[in-house]
């Protein structure tokens, strides 16, 4: 078969390149290709992924995520808020006793709750994109409140922080216990508004016959109760307590007054249980100053004779001179002379004491000593005296002394000349 011209076969000339896409030259050696590079070439469709089919739900997923785990916190926080707030709402019926705190704090649980549960039902609105802002504006508002009632509560409670009054009100139960002279250290490191109410003779004689009821002090078994409040006086407080003595067990309290920076004792209260009884005659019997007071060996009795005496012999210098500094102050020395004279003018010498209308001791350092005495110029007149000492071995000193001078009768006056008509 004839050749024929390639230009007339229809045929279309291929440009052979080398893998480093120059052309191939004439007599140049063909090049053997890997079989990745000889593969038959696919059709060309290339498969095209739509965003829309694979970005979009995970992107919503995400978001999703975000939110549920949002919504998860956000609910934990309001139930955590609501536990919160029944707590602080038990919290204030326990301190309601203490005056305005205990109510703000029981109000403060009640906020809390109602809080807790707005902020649980939040996460329904976080769905949509105004929600979203809303919840964010709620959150920030609410840490603002709270911060803001938290430094209230702390102002408040710490401004009506209760003390504990157990270690005073302990140690003022030991030193009444003892009797004596530790009785006069309490009366004088007590309140003034104490010392104004109660006389030093008073509270002596009340103590000396609680301790000689119940027994010494064992314990203080319990604090029952706790109020302080402030009033137009100043601070005070009192405190309930439970107290075991030698001879029962009782309820009573103790109240302190905040004075100089310090709490000093303002009342004590004791009740005494109904199985311990005592009569009024036992009462006197604790506080009498001796068992036959006219008798010599009666140290009260021959202090009052002794005075009595001096006055008659005009020694009333010397009386003053013995008295306690208290007496002194009271009255000089010229003028307590001077009244002695003029009773002494009055009612003439005196000769001795008829009886004795009261004799008591009170804690071993205190008496007082109410007797008749028999003067020359009247026969019954009541003179009273009141006497103290440093100890009981020490000797009476007198505190006070007081002679009710009788109104002169008619008959007694002269008689006066009837003019002349």
């Amino acid at each position: 078969m004839a050749e024929k011209d390639p230009s007339e076969s229809g045929s279309i000339d291929v440009a052979v390149s080398t893998p480093e896409g120059k052309p191939v030259d004439e007599g140049s050696i063909p090049v053997a290709l890997d079989a990745l590079d000889s593969a038959p070439v696919a059709s060309g469709r290339v498969k095209a992924i739509v965003a829309a089919e694979q970005t979009g739900p995970v992107g919503r997923s995400k978001r999703q995520k975000a939110v549920e785990m949002v919504s998860g916190g956000v609910e934990a926080l309001g139930s955590g808020i609501g536990t919160i707030g029944e707590g602080v709402t038990k919290l204030g019926e326990v301190a309601r006793m203490v005056p305005l705190v205990g109510s703000s704090v029981a109000k403060l649980g009640e906020g809390l709750t109602s809080v807790g549960e707005s902020v649980h039902a939040l996460p329904a609105m976080s769905r949509t994109r105004r929600g979203r802002l809303l919840l964010r504006s709620a959150l920030v508002g609410f840490v603002l409140v709270f911060a803001w009632i938290s430094v209230i509560v702390a102002l408040q409670l710490r401004s009506h922080d209760t003390p504990d009054f157990r270690p005073d009100a302990e140690s003022i139960l030991i030193e009444v216990s003892k009797g004596g002279g530790a009785l006069d250290s309490v009366y004088e490191t007590a309140s003034p508004r104490f010392q104004e109410m109660v006389r030093k003779e008073r509270f002596v004689d009340d103590m000396t016959d609680m301790n000689k009821t119940v027994g010494k002090f064992l314990e203080l078994s319990a604090i029952n109760d706790t109020i302080v409040t402030n009033g137009p006086t100043g601070r005070t407080g009192r405190v309930s307590v439970t107290v075991r003595f030698e001879k029962a067990t009782c309820h009573g309290s103790v109240s302190f007054h905040y004075d100089n920076d310090d709490w000093k004792l303002l009342g004590l209260g004791i009740e005494l249980p109904p199985t311990l009884k005592i009569s009024q005659a036992e009462r006197e019997e604790r506080v009498q100053a001796c068992k036959d007071p006219l008798a010599n060996d009666c140290d009260v009795h021959v202090a009052a004779e002794h005075i009595l005496a001096q006055l008659r012999d005009g020694k009333a210098g010397e009386v003053w001179d013995a008295a306690t500094p208290v007496f002194q102050k009271q009255e000089l020395r010229g003028a307590f002379e001077s009244i002695q004279a003029e009773h002494r003018a009055a009612l003439g010498a005196y000769q001795r004491i008829l009886r004795v209308t009261e004799a008591k001791v009170i804690g071993g350092t205190s008496a007082a000593f109410d007797v008749i005495a028999q003067f020359e110029k009247s026969e019954g007149v009541r003179t009273t005296f009141g006497f103290t000492r440093t100890g009981k071995a020490a000797p009476w000193q007198l505190r006070s002394y007081k002679i009710v001078v009788p109104v002169p009768r008619a008959a007694d006056e002269p008689r006066r000349a009837l003019p002349k008509k």
